[in-house]
Protein backbone atom coordinates (compact mmCIF):
# COMPACT_ATOMS: atom_id res chain seq x y z
CA UNK A 1 0.00 0.00 0.00
CA UNK A 2 3.17 2.50 0.71
CA UNK A 3 4.30 1.40 -2.53
CA UNK A 4 1.31 2.39 -4.23
CA UNK A 5 1.36 5.54 -2.92
CA UNK A 6 4.72 6.69 -3.47
CA UNK A 7 3.73 5.66 -7.08
CA UNK A 8 1.05 8.28 -7.23
CA UNK A 9 2.64 10.81 -5.52
CA UNK A 10 5.92 10.61 -8.21
CA UNK A 11 3.75 10.45 -11.17
CA UNK A 12 1.58 13.19 -9.89
CA UNK A 13 4.60 15.16 -9.33
CA UNK A 14 6.25 14.61 -12.46
CA UNK A 15 2.99 15.14 -14.32
CA UNK A 16 2.87 18.59 -12.39
CA UNK A 17 6.64 19.26 -12.96
CA UNK A 18 6.06 18.61 -16.88
CA UNK A 19 3.41 21.33 -17.23
CA UNK A 20 4.58 23.55 -14.54
CA UNK A 21 8.17 23.85 -16.62
CA UNK A 22 6.77 23.94 -20.07
CA UNK A 23 7.47 26.08 -22.79
CA UNK A 24 6.06 29.69 -23.12
CA UNK A 25 5.66 29.42 -26.65
CA UNK A 26 2.66 29.16 -28.26
CA UNK A 27 3.67 28.27 -31.72
CA UNK A 28 1.06 30.39 -33.55
CA UNK A 29 2.30 30.65 -36.45
CA UNK A 30 0.45 32.31 -39.62
CA UNK A 31 1.28 31.91 -43.25
CA UNK A 32 0.42 33.68 -46.50
CA UNK A 33 -1.01 32.52 -49.59
CA UNK A 34 2.16 31.48 -50.30
CA UNK A 35 2.42 29.25 -47.73
CA UNK A 36 5.50 31.91 -46.24
CA UNK A 37 5.31 32.43 -42.65
CA UNK A 38 4.46 36.10 -42.09
CA UNK A 39 3.80 36.17 -38.38
CA UNK A 40 4.61 33.88 -34.67
CA UNK A 41 3.05 34.38 -31.14
CA UNK A 42 5.46 33.25 -28.46
CA UNK A 43 6.72 33.62 -24.82
CA UNK A 44 3.59 35.45 -23.45
CA UNK A 45 4.96 36.09 -20.01
CA UNK A 46 8.31 37.81 -21.16
CA UNK A 47 8.57 41.48 -20.32
CA UNK A 48 10.92 43.53 -23.11
CA UNK A 49 12.43 46.94 -22.97
CA UNK A 50 14.35 48.82 -25.95
CA UNK A 51 18.10 47.81 -24.17
CA UNK A 52 17.24 43.83 -24.04
CA UNK A 53 16.87 44.53 -28.35
CA UNK A 54 20.03 46.07 -28.13
CA UNK A 55 21.78 43.49 -26.03
CA UNK A 56 20.41 41.27 -28.74
CA UNK A 57 21.84 42.90 -31.62
CA UNK A 58 19.05 45.77 -32.56
CA UNK A 59 21.35 48.81 -33.93
CA UNK A 60 20.79 52.73 -33.72
CA UNK A 61 16.98 52.16 -32.29
CA UNK A 62 15.48 55.68 -32.96
CA UNK A 63 12.24 56.22 -31.01
CA UNK A 64 9.35 57.56 -33.36
CA UNK A 65 6.16 58.81 -31.63
CA UNK A 66 3.99 56.11 -30.05
CA UNK A 67 0.98 58.20 -30.20
CA UNK A 68 1.21 58.72 -33.63
CA UNK A 69 -2.59 59.58 -35.36
CA UNK A 70 -3.08 58.65 -39.74
CA UNK A 71 -3.99 62.46 -40.87
CA UNK A 72 -6.81 60.72 -43.37
CA UNK A 73 -8.60 58.66 -40.77
CA UNK A 74 -7.76 60.11 -37.63
CA UNK A 75 -7.21 56.94 -36.05
CA UNK A 76 -3.90 55.66 -33.78
CA UNK A 77 -1.57 54.10 -35.80
CA UNK A 78 0.29 52.22 -33.25
CA UNK A 79 -2.63 52.04 -30.63
CA UNK A 80 -1.73 51.66 -27.01
CA UNK A 81 2.26 51.38 -27.52
CA UNK A 82 4.31 52.25 -25.05
CA UNK A 83 7.36 52.88 -27.54
CA UNK A 84 8.01 52.55 -30.73
CA UNK A 85 11.66 51.97 -32.14
CA UNK A 86 13.07 51.54 -35.18
CA UNK A 87 16.57 50.49 -36.01
CA UNK A 88 18.39 47.71 -37.88
CA UNK A 89 19.50 44.42 -37.39
CA UNK A 90 22.69 42.32 -39.02
CA UNK A 91 21.03 39.37 -39.73
CA UNK A 92 22.84 36.31 -42.19
CA UNK A 93 20.43 37.98 -44.64
CA UNK A 94 22.42 41.51 -44.22
CA UNK A 95 21.15 44.60 -42.62
CA UNK A 96 17.70 44.94 -42.28
CA UNK A 97 15.15 47.02 -40.78
CA UNK A 98 13.71 46.18 -38.03
CA UNK A 99 10.41 48.26 -35.62
CA UNK A 100 10.24 47.20 -32.16
CA UNK A 101 6.87 48.01 -30.37
CA UNK A 102 6.29 47.92 -27.08
CA UNK A 103 3.40 47.65 -24.48
CA UNK A 104 1.87 47.38 -21.09
CA UNK A 105 1.28 43.50 -21.69
CA UNK A 106 1.23 40.90 -24.08
CA UNK A 107 -2.64 40.72 -23.93
CA UNK A 108 -2.15 44.84 -25.34
CA UNK A 109 0.29 43.54 -27.57
CA UNK A 110 -2.09 40.89 -28.82
CA UNK A 111 -5.09 43.28 -28.92
CA UNK A 112 -3.90 46.66 -29.90
CA UNK A 113 -0.65 45.64 -32.16
CA UNK A 114 -1.05 42.45 -33.99
CA UNK A 115 -4.15 44.57 -36.17
CA UNK A 116 -1.77 47.23 -36.85
CA UNK A 117 1.29 44.72 -37.33
CA UNK A 118 -0.75 42.58 -39.78
CA UNK A 119 -1.58 46.03 -41.69
CA UNK A 120 1.95 47.22 -41.80
CA UNK A 121 2.82 44.15 -44.11
CA UNK A 122 -0.45 43.40 -45.94
CA UNK A 123 0.35 46.99 -47.06
CA UNK A 124 3.87 46.07 -48.30
CA UNK A 125 2.02 42.84 -49.86
CA UNK A 126 0.05 45.65 -51.45
CA UNK A 127 2.77 47.21 -52.93
CA UNK A 128 5.02 44.72 -54.02
CA UNK A 129 2.50 42.76 -55.71
CA UNK A 130 1.15 46.13 -57.66
CA UNK A 131 4.97 46.45 -58.06
CA UNK A 132 5.99 43.49 -59.41
CA UNK A 133 3.17 44.02 -62.31
CA UNK A 134 3.66 47.36 -63.09
CA UNK A 135 7.78 46.67 -64.02
CA UNK A 136 9.40 44.02 -66.42
CA UNK A 137 10.93 41.22 -65.53
CA UNK A 138 14.27 42.60 -66.01
CA UNK A 139 13.76 45.22 -63.01
CA UNK A 140 16.26 45.09 -60.28
CA UNK A 141 14.07 47.24 -58.19
CA UNK A 142 12.91 46.09 -54.64
CA UNK A 143 10.65 46.56 -51.93
CA UNK A 144 12.47 47.69 -48.36
CA UNK A 145 9.40 47.19 -46.90
CA UNK A 146 8.41 44.81 -43.30
CA UNK A 147 7.48 41.73 -44.14
CA UNK A 148 6.85 39.51 -41.23
CA UNK A 149 6.13 40.02 -37.34
CA UNK A 150 6.66 38.29 -34.29
CA UNK A 151 5.27 39.15 -30.67
CA UNK A 152 7.26 37.95 -28.27
CA UNK A 153 5.41 38.86 -24.62
CA UNK A 154 4.85 42.76 -24.56
CA UNK A 155 6.31 43.38 -27.30
CA UNK A 156 5.91 43.23 -31.18
CA UNK A 157 9.09 42.86 -33.54
CA UNK A 158 8.24 43.89 -37.38
CA UNK A 159 11.24 43.06 -39.51
CA UNK A 160 12.32 43.52 -43.02
CA UNK A 161 11.52 40.83 -45.39
CA UNK A 162 11.10 37.88 -43.78
CA UNK A 163 10.20 36.15 -40.60
CA UNK A 164 13.91 34.98 -40.14
CA UNK A 165 15.07 38.09 -39.72
CA UNK A 166 13.03 38.41 -36.42
CA UNK A 167 13.90 35.11 -35.41
CA UNK A 168 17.56 36.03 -35.66
CA UNK A 169 17.11 38.84 -33.55
CA UNK A 170 14.62 36.39 -31.49
CA UNK A 171 17.49 34.28 -30.54
CA UNK A 172 19.82 37.25 -29.08
CA UNK A 173 17.40 38.00 -26.49
CA UNK A 174 18.05 36.57 -22.78
CA UNK A 175 14.84 34.82 -22.01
Amino acid sequence: MVKLKIFFITVLLSVSFIFGCGETDTGESNTNEDGIVTSRVINNDIVHTITDFEDAGLKKPKSIQADAVDKKTGEAITPKALEVHLGFFKSSLGPKDVEVRLYESHADALTHGVPTAEKTISTVVAFTNALIETTSAESTTTTAGFGAYIVTGNSIIICQSQIEVCDELLKGLKN
